[in-house]
């Protein structure tokens, strides 16, 4: 007797459904059946350039491999990037480079890109690469993740306050310290008594003063001159190891605190062992967070 087939609900909803957009069509074409020959995944579109945010919408992939630059526009891919990420936040997208320059990389991830992948990787990589970032995961090779770290260790100066015309007042330190705790606008206006509107207008005015743009330079700028805003720096070192297991499992749970938090423990080494992947996984992590609660 013949072993039962898996209903085909069942079989779609194990693989990973992608839509792919390379540079023309003809190198599409060959991604996606170089893709498709692993039963893990499932090609649901390959979209002309004009038609990509509407066939996403309605095909709904798991991952959209999207190229950077396109027969017709120069970093045309990552417009397109941007405007999937704001319009349909649940889908990954894998940007393909020529090379990983670094102004390339984080122009992709800054575009809302969960990956980057150079094109001269082999195709067992790209797969990797593409099954990581449906899970939820940050693909960024060493040097990309170097690229990017650069960044992060750069937080502002205690200089940018006084340039700014002084200190917050204790409303505003009070939202600050809402929104690096991972609290959405709505959460911060329930908490503190305020309407949404005036929280975003603290907010506005809290980035203007520390010349910050967004909550994850919020984050690093308090974590920096942690004596006057009154927020702890983790220090895992004095802590010990049941310390970063809370910490785990808050940042797995999605408190963007704590996956700040963690991200400096492996960037800094206070406690755990560096390690860069790690540390640009949390830290981006928490930055995604961040975007999505400044919009709810």
């Amino acid at each position: 007797m013949s072993p039962p087939v898996a209903p085909r609900s069942l079989k779609r909803a194990q693989q990973i459904r992608v839509l792919i957009a390379e540079r023309d069509r003809m190198a599409s074409q060959l991604l996606a059946e170089s893709l498709q020959r692993d039963s893990r995944f499932q090609i649901v579109a390959v979209p002309p350039i004009a038609d990509l945010v509407s066939v996403a919408t309605l095909r709904k992939p798991d991952v959209a491999v999207i190229s950077a630059d396109f027969v017709s526009g120069a970093k045309k891919g990552m417009q397109i990037d941007h405007a999937l990420s704001m319009r349909l936040p649940s889908i990954r997208i894998v940007m393909l480079l020529d090379t990983l320059a670094r102004e390339s990389v984080i122009a992709s991830f800054r575009s809302g890109a969960s990956g980057v992948f150079c094109r001269t990787e082999p195709v067992s990589e790209f797969r990797t690469c593409v099954e990581q970032v449906s899970r939820g995961e940050i693909w960024a090779r060493s040097i990309a993740a170097e690229h990017l770290l650069e960044i992060a260790r750069s937080s502002p100066s205690y200089g940018a306050v006084e340039a700014t015309g002084g200190m917050l007042s204790k409303r505003e330190i009070e939202v600050a310290e809402c929104a690096v705790q991972g609290l959405t606008n709505k959460q911060i206006a329930g908490q503190l008594r305020l309407s949404e509107h005036t929280v975003k207008n603290y907010l506005f005015r809290i980035f203007e003063k520390l010349g910050v743009s967004n909550r994850m330079e919020l984050l690093f700028f308090l974590s920096a001159h942690n004596k006057d805003a009154g927020l702890p720096v983790a220090d895992l070192t004095v802590r010990g190891a049941n310390s970063l297991a809370s910490y785990l499992r808050a940042a797995e749970e999605g408190w963007v605190s704590a996956q700040f938090m963690l991200g400096l423990v492996y960037l800094e080494g206070r406690g755990a062992e560096k390690n860069q992947q790690s540390a640009y996984y949390w830290l981006r992590m928490a930055e995604q967070n961040s975007v999505r609660n400044r919009r709810a």
